[in-house]
């Protein structure tokens, strides 16, 4: 089995399903970012439908529902990726410069 081309892989329907998945998840998450017991229980929720959704896509659709469903997971894993890149460190900064 051969794998598809770069550009059978990644294209415009990706990139522009992966913009709109950002923009919703990473709105969703930081409105709600001051509730965060509501927040975890949407983005299980959310990530309940999006990622089989995505990776569904992915797997048995054409050339562009493949993209759209790639497009989808890349720009889920800017939701978890954010949090971790940018609010896990300066807790963990803040908390250890309390206790020197």
């Amino acid at each position: 089995m051969t794998s598809p081309t770069t550009e059978a892989r990644y294209g415009p329907h990706g990139f522009l399903a992966a913009l709109g998945t950002i923009a919703i998840v990473e709105t969703a998450t930081w409105i709600f970012f001051p509730y965060w017991i509501a927040q975890l229980y949407l983005f299980g929720i959310a990530t309940l439908i999006v990622v089989p959704t995505g990776f569904f896509m992915w797997q048995t659709g054409g050339a562009k529902v493949a993209q759209i469903g790639l497009g989808m997971l890349i720009g889920y894993l800017a939701t978890p990726l954010t949090v971790a890149l940018a609010v896990i460190p300066p807790v963990v900064v803040t908390q250890l410069l309390h206790l020197a």
